[in-house]
């Protein structure tokens, strides 16, 4: 409502000036009545939007409503002077509040710009608004303002108070000018307020024009140009006051940059000078004359070079925003394969839960399997085009909507929208798939596996951090299933994490505080009886929890990282030992169980080496047990170390023969000196357990490899394993693991283990 009325009274005043332009006569003070009216009206309009505004509108529009309560009070003043008194009108008291309502005015315009910027960027837009200003200012004076100010009908103090309103307007102009630069996009509030304020300016500079000219008299429709300044400084502050209020969070925000227009605005204006030139010269003497048209030469080549130089800084400003831009695609980006890297995944994931109801989807953690091979046997460039490969195979089988990011060295991760249950198990069956299929590379054909976790949204997590780990933690619980597998987050698998972190934190303090210790197993030969050597058995007893099977400590150390320093140890002690016994006289060897990520380890040989070394332990007498998957998954880089091995005097026991590849060829191509059945056949010897020990020995003597049967518990064991023609014994019934204190001393009174001498040629 109030808005409408001062609308209608700005409408109403100025059709009664312009029929009073038009010789219409009003009786006395109705038009000062109609413009106080306004006046009245967008006080009370500015009054109610800085009372219901928010706290981020509200000192802008308290200095509005100060502003106009200063003009208000001048006009309550001019009209009571007008119509109550006979004195003289201009100057007077009223022109105090009058001029004394600018200051409010900027302010409110400064603090709805919110302009707010670096120190070189004010002080070059403040010298923009001083020069428009100031060319402003010279044409004003030159149109009037010089008479106005050399007018001998008026008292000094006239004159000051006749300059101060256009000078006051041309501060006014230098702040719109500075404000118009400082923002690329100025917000309509602000657009609505700065037209008001130009009004004024306008207005204010016309009337000292006009009267200066003697062209200005009473009821002027030039008058009409303050009543909707009022309206439109109003509206602005009502407008203000509804955006923040809506738009709370925006308080203070601003759109740095000028607008290419208002960037030349100052050149411009120094090039406006120009029109002086010929003022000059007319009553000039010859001399005058050059000196001005020189310094006007000058000024017109310096804004021109100027010129240049902005065009060249927008130029140098354009390839730094590219920069920028390419900069935070770098960030965001992983540089070998273009995919996104860990922070841009956070980030889409952060802007993937941000809507209040987020869609459904999930995240599938991928890590390739003994990626380490690759780079150690063909070299990291080969594998930086394997990881090229692998990233394009996932983006061809990733759903349409899907992201793709490389989150670590050989670990990527899929954001697939909202799929059925079934359809990301399908998904995940497929990434197994499509990484399996041989990559040919420059230096040949490779393979490589894959296990992927699957977390889903929101059932597994509410957070980027949550999901990305749910989905780690299931891709590992794929890696225990036998890597080359994909398995589905669950509770059990956060559980079984924690249980692993824990048990990692303690295993480092059992190697840092040496809490760990080898017990030795005997290795019998089943013709003599006599013991030829002992395999070395982790064993691990903490003081916080139950023992820890051997088995668990390894596949922690695996997943962990602690698998090398944890075989180091274990070598060393097992040397170490077998030194000892041989200088107690005693030719036992000793056997060593290797961890397949141990012997791909670039430094395994090294680590061997030290400790053989160490003790002086000649080669012949370690055995280095290692699995058919450890050896054969990448023979061709297996094959030099093997022979090194050999070379040293080190024999290679091919472990849990049976279980794996089994092949007849690559037990053909391999250094490898004993064969080890492993005890499930032993377990079902009464069964078909028979014919696969028996095929197994036949095969390894025809190949000259001696053949060691583990797990016997039984008698029956025995004599069923003996008659097959089994070379070593190793189990319960042939002697249980035992600290290397115990273990000579059980040998002295074992009956079975004393007598004949061996006959298996395997003595160290």
């Amino acid at each position: 409502m109030l808005l409408s009325a001062l609308v209608g009274a700005a409408v109403l005043h100025s059709l009664a000036l312009l029929l009073a332009h038009y010789g219409v006569t009003w009786p006395e003070g109705t038009l000062d009545l109609a413009y106080l009216s306004v006046v009245g009206l967008g006080l009370a309009l500015s009054v109610r939007a800085w009372r219901t505004s928010g706290p981020g509108a509200r000192p802008a529009l308290w200095a509005l409503s100060m502003a106009l309560t200063l003009y208000a009070a001048g006009d309550l003043l001019w009209t009571w002077l007008s119509l109550f008194t006979q004195q003289p009108l201009f100057p007077s008291v009223a022109d105090i509040f009058y001029l004394a309502q600018y200051l409010p005015l900027v302010l409110a315009l400064l603090r709805l710009s919110h302009l707010s910027l670096r120190r070189l960027s004010a002080a070059r837009l403040v010298l923009d608004s001083a020069i428009v200003t100031v060319v402003v200012g010279l044409f004003a004076w030159q149109a009037g303002l010089a008479t106005v100010a050399d007018d001998p009908a008026q008292s000094l103090p006239g004159r000051i108070i006749s300059l101060a309103y256009p000078l006051a307007s041309l501060a006014v102009l230098g702040v719109l000018v500075l404000v118009a630069s400082g923002a690329r996009r100025v917000q309509v509030h602000v657009a609505v307020f700065a037209t008001g304020l130009s009004l004024i300016v306008v207005g204010d500079l016309g009337y000292a024009l006009l009267e200066a000219n003697g062209a200005y008299s009473s009821a002027h429709p030039i008058d009409a140009l303050w009543a909707w300044a009022l309206v439109l400084l109003a509206l602005g502050g009502q407008l203000a006051a509804h955006h923040y209020n809506r738009y709370p969070r925006e308080a203070g925000k601003q759109h740095p940059g000028p607008r290419r227009l208002i960037v030349w605005l100052p050149y411009g204006a120094v090039l406006s000078l120009a029109v002086f030139l010929p003022q000059l010269y007319l009553g000039a003497s010859v001399m005058e004359r050059g000196i001005a048209f020189g310094v006007f030469t000058v000024l017109i080549l310096v804004t021109l070079r100027q010129g240049v130089a902005l065009a060249d800084n927008r130029r140098l400003n354009a390839e730094l925003r590219r920069a920028h831009v390419q900069l935070a695609h770098d960030a965001r980006h992983d540089a070998l394969t273009g995919l996104l890297n860990r922070s841009g995944l956070v980030e889409y994931l952060r802007q993937a839960l941000s809507p209040e109801t987020p869609a459904p989807f999930a995240v599938l953690f991928v890590d390739l399997d003994r990626m380490k091979r690759v780079n150690d046997a063909h070299g990291h460039q080969t594998g930086d085009q394997m990881l090229r490969e692998m990233s394009r195979r996932l983006l061809t089988v990733a759903p349409a909507g899907s992201v793709v990011a490389r989150v670590g060295g050989d670990e990527f991760v899929l954001v697939v929208p909202e799929q059925q249950r079934a359809s990301v198990a399908l998904l995940a069956a497929q990434v197994v798939a499509v990484i399996s299929e041989p990559a040919a590379l420059q230096s040949g054909t490779t393979h490589l596996t894959a296990s992927v976790g699957v977390a889903l949204f929101p059932g597994d997590g509410q957070h980027p951090d949550e999901l990305v780990r749910a989905a780690d933690m299931a891709m590992d619980g794929a890696k225990v299933e036998g890597r080359n597998n994909w398995s589905f987050y669950d509770e059990g698998a956060l559980q079984a994490a924690q249980h692993d972190t824990q048990l990692e934190a303690l295993l480092r303090r059992a190697l840092a505080e040496d809490e760990l210790e080898l017990h030795y197993q005997p290795l019998v030969d089943l013709r003599s009886g006599a013991t030829l050597g002992f395999e070395a058995l982790l064993r691990w007893r903490d003081t916080v929890q139950s023992p820890v099977s051997p088995p668990e400590i390894i596949r922690v150390a695996e997943e962990r990282g602690l698998i090398v320093p944890l075989g180091i140890w274990g070598l060393r002690q097992a040397v170490a030992q077998a030194s000892q016994w041989r200088a107690r006289g005693k030719q036992w060897f000793v056997t060593v169980n290797i961890s397949a990520l141990h012997f791909a380890h670039g430094d395994f040989l090294s680590h061997v080496r030290a400790a053989l070394d160490e003790h002086d332990l000649p080669g012949e007498a370690l055995i280095l047990e290692l699995t058919e998957s450890a050896l054969l998954e990448d023979l061709d880089s297996s094959m030099p170390d093997l022979n090194i091995l050999t070379s040293w005097g080190v024999r290679i026991a091919l472990d849990d023969f049976g279980t794996g590849y089994s092949s007849l060829s690559y037990l053909r191509s391999l250094p490898v000196h004993l064969v080890k059945i492993d005890k499930a056949f032993v377990f079902s010897l009464q069964q078909d357990g028979h014919a696969f020990v028996k095929a197994i020995t036949v095969l390894a003597h025809g190949l000259n490899l001696l053949v060691v049967a583990e797990g016997i518990e039984e008698a029956w064991q025995l004599e069923g394993i003996g008659a097959l023609g089994v070379d070593l014994g190793q189990g319960f019934l042939l002697g249980q693991p035992l600290p290397a204190s115990l273990a000579g001393e059980v040998l002295g009174t074992s009956g079975f283990l004393r007598g004949n001498e061996p006959t298996s040629g395997i003595q160290g």
